[in-house]
């Protein structure tokens, strides 16, 4: 900032003599523009320091006491001691006009690029000026209509700073991003994906139907995102950690299935986007706020920075898919995404599966209590949809949970994993545990015994392929020679793959089968099942 700015020892020596000799007039200064100023101190000092003090000598006119600051101003860039200054003084003494911020044709240009950093024009520094004045009218509001109405108005400027200020996401990560964000787009499946581990909150379900609002339309999104800042537990939830997410140009801010903004004028693909985000973050904002409510009866700290705090935000992060990565790899999401399909998503599945999180006296009781309840919850909803799906017409569920049927509901050769995918970390557990596993024909096998017989070698290695990014297991596959399940591709078949939205090939795919009950299938798929089609001939159970 350039209230930290001193000129060198010459140049400092140099203008501190104009002042005194009357060359510098500090009246005459006032009243120029900000270009006509940096100008003049481009001509005194050179363009390196022009702007620095130009900077410093505006924001000196910010002041109330605008005669005080200026003689701050000059002492910072001269090293005027106090009984040097008399002469100073008393010429600012006798100016009778200060310049104005407000007069657009004097607006302090130079202040307003420092503190943005990007230089701006006088246009858009009074945009600038009239989108802060709109929120300052609109902050005293008494309802949630004028709450939002603040919210938007707080919204509009930080996008129009960003604008400014030129943000864009890194060239190389958005266009690695493009392969992921289409095979997670055209489809809504932030339900029963991310958002299983809050099945059993009613949270998710009001969540559940206003994601047909982000569905349809930018403004029904930006109105929730308005929502959440003005919200009295914004703060809180900010400094707690609680992931909360937008589809702006910063891609670290984004849903992991959405790093890129390469696509976000597609139409079909900005809507799904837009269901995806908006879900999480109702959900995700509304279950902390229930949670802060619950620990303040339990009379814990939810203090700003408290530690309770932070464990209610993980609890909300970590059943919804957005997870912290554990320590080093926090500080490195964008390399780890490169990586992982959905490594936050892993992370928050370890987070479920550690015992520790429910026990742990370190840990907020109001944190481990809820904790509990979701994942009981879920697992209580998900057995009983599987148990009703019997009663329709699908195969008898599988209990074993050392078979990759365990945890999804089975009709002929398709499988629908209502889990969240969660079932298929407890299956390579079990397998790994009893070094046996389940075959698709019913039969228990020992791991590594027999004539190519599947080694928990092979079980991590195929487990660890399935998380990989499009990007990374495309290299995987190109020196295997196979995919994860085997079959054989071209090149060219691989990268196609990869540009393949996977909720409508797995849809395709059981259209062309013989599978009964199609359509409650693909329903459930399309809210974030995992919908799976095999031929006999191919299945590697």
């Amino acid at each position: 900032m350039a209230s930290n700015f001193c000129l060198v020892k010459d140049l400092s020596a140099k203008v501190k003599q104009m002042i005194k000799s009357g060359d510098i007039d500090i009246a005459k200064l006032s009243d120029m523009t900000s270009a006509e100023r940096r100008s003049y101190f481009n001509n005194l000092l050179g363009e390196r320091n022009a702007k620095e003090v130009n900077a410093l000598f505006e924001s000196k006119l910010l002041l109330k006491n605008q005669k005080r600051g200026l003689v701050n101003w000059a002492k910072q860039i001269t090293g005027i001691k106090p009984e040097s200054k008399r002469d100073l003084i008393a010429r600012i003494e006798r100016m009778e006009k200060i310049l104005s911020p407000e007069d657009e044709a004097r607006f302090l240009e130079d202040l307003a690029s420092k503190r943005l950093g990007a230089d701006i024009s006088i246009e858009e520094a009074s945009k600038i000026m009239e989108l802060s004045d709109k929120i300052k009218s609109l902050e005293n509001f008494t309802n949630d209509k004028e709450r939002i109405a603040y919210g938007r108005a707080k919204l509009e400027l930080a996008q129009y700073v960003n604008e400014l200020a030129g943000t864009k996401a890194n060239w190389l990560t958005n266009i690695a991003g493009v392969p992921r964000a289409l095979m997670a787009s055209l489809d809504l499946s932030a339900p029963l994906n991310q958002g299983w581990g809050m099945l059993s909150r009613k949270q998710f379900y009001t969540s559940f139907k206003d994601m047909f609002k982000y569905l349809r339309s930018d403004s029904n999104l930006l109105d929730l995102q308005a929502d959440i800042i003005t919200r009295p537990t914004y703060k809180q939830a900010k400094r707690a950690g609680l992931r909360l997410t937008d589809l702006g140009t910063n891609l670290e801010k984004r849903e992991e299935a959405f790093l890129t903004t390469l696509l976000d004028k597609i139409p079909g693909i900005k809507a799904s986007q837009r269901a995806y985000t908006g879900f999480l973050n109702k959900l995700r904002i509304d279950v902390f706020d229930d949670l802060v409510k619950k620990a303040e009866i339990a009379g814990e700290d939810i203090g700003i920075g408290s530690k309770a705090l932070e464990d209610l935000a993980n609890v909300v992060n970590n059943f919804s898919g957005g997870g912290k990565l554990p320590g080093g790899l926090n500080l490195a999401q964008k390399e780890t995404a490169q990586i992982f399909f959905s490594p936050r998503k892993i992370s928050s599945t370890l987070n479920m599966l550690n015992p520790r999180n429910y026990i742990s006296k370190d840990i907020s009781k109001t944190a481990r209590k809820e904790a509990l309840k979701n994942l009981i919850g879920s697992l209580s909803i998900s057995a009983t949809v599987i148990g009703l799906s019997k009663m329709l017409g699908a195969d008898k569920p599988e209990n074993d949970p050392r078979s990759s049927d365990f945890g999804k509901i089975k009709v002929g050769d398709t499988t629908l994993d209502v889990s969240g995918g969660n079932a298929n970390y407890i299956t390579l557990l079990s397998r790994l545990l009893t070094q046996s596993r389940k075959k698709a024909d019913g039969e228990v096998v020992d791991l590594g015994t027999g004539y190519r017989e599947t080694s928990g070698f092979d079980l991590v290695s195929n487990f660890v392929r399935y998380k990989l990014s499009p990007n990374a297991s495309l290299l995987v596959d190109t020196v295997a020679g196979a995919n994860a399940i085997g079959e054989e591709k071209t090149i060219t078949q691989s990268i196609t793959d990869r540009f393949k939205p996977m909720f409508l090939e797995s849809f395709i795919e059981l259209l062309e089968s013989d599978t009964d009950g199609k359509f409650a299938l693909s329903l459930g798929a399309l809210f974030g099942g995992g919908l799976s089609t095999y031929e006999r001939n191919k299945q590697s159970k």
